[in-house]
């Protein structure tokens, strides 16, 4: 005979073992993390993009501006030509033309181992001063002088130049450089600046190269190179 002492207040559920709750009810199960690490790696990857889009922005902002600013550099450069060209108007084909005016940056004869960009590790070349310190230091056979500096516009563009005189020595034009010859594969009417031979039947003409280095914002550096004559 079996008796039961219940107190008050017991909740008869408490009573009820663990056992016996498996057997009657299903519990949650446990939960291992996983939709966590998911959202972590989509966090981290939707970052990345966002950095590399930015970056990609600031890349092309950058590559445009650099553009604008070579374009804004090559447009200067007319202005140091055209500078050239008015200079060379008075002097062209008369005795002040014979020799060096180095002041003006004018040399009477073309000088054919001028680097003018700089870019050659040649002992033997020579030089332009653009910059007017002494060309840098740089070893080289000559340090010449260009035109004093031309202002090109508000925005901050340096035009200079040089002129030379496609001759081989100074004095009067003897064995210039002409157009008495075609250059051999070009189109119809192309001519060779280099055979200093004269115009074949005809007095003799004085060519002239112009060289304009434009120097602008965030160190923009073109040069411009054209060949005339009178």
């Amino acid at each position: 005979m079996y008796s039961f002492n219940l107190r008050k207040g017991v909740d008869m559920k408490s009573l009820i073992s663990p056992a016996t709750a498996h057997a009657g009810m299903q519990l949650p199960k446990r939960q291992q993390g996983v939709v966590l690490i998911i959202t972590l790696i989509a966090l981290v990857a939707m970052t990345l993009a966002a950095i590399a889009l930015v970056r990609s922005v600031d890349t092309g902002n950058v590559v445009a501006g650099n553009m604008a600013f070579k374009q804004g550099a090559v447009q200067s450069g007319d202005i140091g030509t055209e500078a050239a060209i008015a200079w060379l108007t008075g002097v062209a084909g008369v005795a002040a033309s014979y020799n060096d005016d180095a002041a003006n940056g004018y040399y009477a004869t073309s000088q054919e181992n001028l680097d003018a960009t700089g870019g050659s590790n040649d002992l033997g070349r020579a030089l332009v001063d653009w910059d007017s310190n002494n060309c840098n230091s740089i070893a080289a056979a000559a340090c010449i002088q260009p035109s004093p500096v031309i202002a090109a516009n508000a925005a901050g563009y340096e035009v200079r130049y040089v002129i030379h005189r496609l001759c081989p020595a100074t004095g009067l034009p003897s064995n210039c450089a002409s157009t008495a010859s075609t250059v051999a594969g070009t189109s119809s009417g192309a001519k060779d600046y280099t055979s200093k031979g004269g115009l074949s039947g005809e007095a003799e003409v004085e060519y002239y190269r112009i060289t304009t280095r434009v120097k602008g914002p965030r160190n923009t550096i073109s040069y411009v190179e054209t060949i005339i004559h009178f």
